[in-house]
């Protein structure tokens, strides 16, 4: 799981792909069980090698000890996380949400159901866009330079928009919830 090796090895070799999943040639998968020792020292690993899988140009997707992908991969140079689906799932993204200067969830109704498949646009102050993904959620960590940001995003064919400053050591959550 360490990326900035797994990336190189994917290159290099096949891996063994989820039947699961649907492949598309810019997504890899790589799947192994692992023991919790194992799985916390390369949890470990992760966190070191994070910049590295920013400048990986295929993504990477990792799974989980029960087998659930969480994805990191490199857009315009940020590196981010999407997913959440499930408790497993979602534990992993929280105890990961530290590394990441910009957390965001989605959820709707008054009973805050997380949803998933929101496009988001994220641009810089001069207006440009520096981050998109077509299906992001319920949970979407990305890692942007210090700088004030506009997110964009659309559920239901509702836009929200907010702006965010990203500055210090400290991250920034976004919550994005639409009542219908």
């Amino acid at each position: 799981m360490a990326f900035g090796i797994a990336a190189d090895l994917a290159r290099a070799e096949c891996p063994r792909i989820s039947p699961d999943i649907h492949q598309k040639p810019e997504r890899i998968v790589i799947m192994k069980t692992l023991s919790s020792l194992t799985a916390a020292l390369i949890g470990a690993s992760l966190l070191a090698t994070l910049p590295l899988a920013a400048i990986a140009k295929e993504p990477v997707v990792v799974e989980t000890i029960v087998q659930e992908p969480v994805v990191v991969e490199a857009v315009l140079f940020s590196t981010y996380l999407n997913g959440g689906v499930g408790k497993d799932e979602e534990a992993t993204m929280r105890r990961l949400a530290k590394e990441f200067p910009l957390r965001m969830t989605f959820s709707e109704r008054k009973d805050g159901d997380f949803v998933a498949d929101v496009p988001v646009i994220i641009f810089d102050a001069s207006g440009n866009p520096v981050f998109e993904l077509p299906k992001a959620g319920p949970m979407l960590y990305v890692m942007l330079p210090h700088g004030e940001y506009r997110v964009m995003a659309r559920f239901k064919g509702l836009t929200e928009s907010q702006n965010v400053t990203l500055s210090g050591k400290e991250g920034k959550d976004l919550s994005f919830h639409w009542k219908k």
